[in-house]
């Protein structure tokens, strides 16, 4: 079984409706002993970086999370879930501070430029079709078109951990790979075929 947790700011029917669709067990939860004994863990998120990890400090979650992805189980992270696996962000923090995240993968989530953004005539935050590149041999490999909606990105401190990069004024990680932990800053749920493989891919790991 698949657990997609509910901390009030995901896009909860679409991932789990595309899950349904391969046939694959899912249940929505914030329950944290059905987390723990689930079989993999997506973490989704639409929002804005601080209230996301409040909602999920609120639902004690932060530690359950972390404890999960401890234990080699795979869990994967969807668009801001994938910006909050990594240390922190720059969203929605004062100047020259930072808000902690989930810390499972090093990096900072940061602002686009704007002098390679809009200043270039590209609007942000990106919101459409985008073809990734320099694709490794991920599960995530979705050597495709797929659909993204962010105004950050992730700064990856370790190249080793990008399983997917894409092109969007600045060359960034969109897809993170580090052993049992996945991350995507795209959505595969709404990514048609490439996007299902993907899924596919994480819960064929989850159910060895």
């Amino acid at each position: 079984m698949i657990a997609i947790v509910d901390y009030g700011m995901g896009n909860l029917a679409s991932v789990s409706k595309a899950l349904i669709y391969i046939k694959e067990e899912v249940i929505i939860t914030n329950d944290k002993d059905v987390i723990r004994n689930a079989d993999g863990l997506i973490v989704p998120g639409v929002g804005a970086y601080g209230p996301a990890m409040e909602a999920l400090k609120a639902h004690d979650l932060v530690d359950c999370i972390r404890e999960f992805a401890a234990s080699g189980k795979p869990v994967l992270g969807i668009c801001l879930g994938m910006q909050l696996f990594l240390d922190a962000s720059e969203e929605g923090a004062p100047e020259g501070e930072l808000i902690e995240g989930l810390g499972l993968i090093p990096g900072v989530c940061r602002k686009f430029p704007s002098d390679k953004t809009v200043d270039q005539g590209l609007k942000v935050p990106q919101m459409g079709w985008n073809k990734l590149v320099d694709v490794s041999g991920s599960i995530l490999k979705a050597d495709d078109y797929v659909y993204f909606v962010h105004s950050f990105y992730c700064d990856v401190n370790d190249s080793s951990d990008v399983a997917a990069y894409a092109e969007y004024g600045i060359k960034y990680p969109c897809a993170i790979e580090r052993n049992n932990i996945f991350a995507t800053q795209f959505h595969p749920e709404k990514s048609g075929v490439a996007g299902l493989h993907i899924l596919e891919k994480f819960a064929r790991r989850a159910n060895k």
